[in-house]
Order: C-alpha cells, then sequence, then structure tokens
C-alpha cells in the first residue's frame, strides 16, 4: 500500500459495563488519554454515529482518516498494550482507502 495515501478506519463499538463501572474521573482519564494518542498520530475523525438510541448491537460507528498505514499499526498496539481498550469496549474495525464517490452513477 501506498504510505502517501489516507487510510480510512471504520469502526463499530459498544461499551462494555466494565466502562461504566469506572468512576467519572477514572472514565475522564481514560477518554482523555485515548484522545491524546489520536492527535499525537494524526487521526481526523470523519464521522461519529451515536446508535444507542437506534440499536442495541453498537453503541457508535465511526470513520477515522489516518496519514498512514504505520500510524494504525501504532494506534492498534496503543489500544491494546496501553489503553487495554478491550476490557472496556466491545469493538470492530476495518481499513481501507479513500474513493471518491462523484462519478458513481454518472455515464
Amino acid at each position: 500500500m501506498n504510505e502517501r495515501k489516507p487510510v480510512v478506519r471504520l469502526f463499530f463499538a459498544k461499551m462494555k459495563q466494565a466502562f461504566f463501572d469506572l468512576s467519572e474521573d477514572e472514565r475522564t482519564e481514560f477518554m482523555r488519554t485515548d484522545r491524546g494518542n489520536l492527535d499525537a498520530l494524526g487521526m481526523k475523525a470523519i464521522s461519529m454515529i451515536n446508535c444507542s438510541q437506534f440499536t442495541s448491537e453498537w453503541d457508535y460507528i465511526g470513520i477515522e482518516e489516518w496519514p498512514s498505514m504505520k500510524a494504525i499499526k501504532e494506534r492498534e498496539r496503543f489500544e491494546s498494550d496501553e489503553l487495554e481498550v478491550s476490557k472496556y469496549v466491545e469493538y470492530r474495525t476495518y481499513l481501507g482507502a479513500p474513493e471518491s464517490f462523484d462519478d458513481y452513477g454518472k455515464a
């Protein structure tokens, strides 16, 4: 994959009870630490969708743009080793490349 082309990551997330069992200060710190890493690695949020009022399957669906696969790999390491996100969030991610929709269905 060309490292100069951004990588799009689609994620689906559902908060686990362990997240809600954290104190308010602990939840705030978790989110602050998470956001700091996202910003440091150059993630740009394309869209965040709150699904919690419409389905019980996922709380959030998001689309992120990352500067490179190197940044994605570092993010995955951070999520696993430092944030231990799987304790607090059930999630799935999918990677892809941006593509224009402008000419879709046009002659």
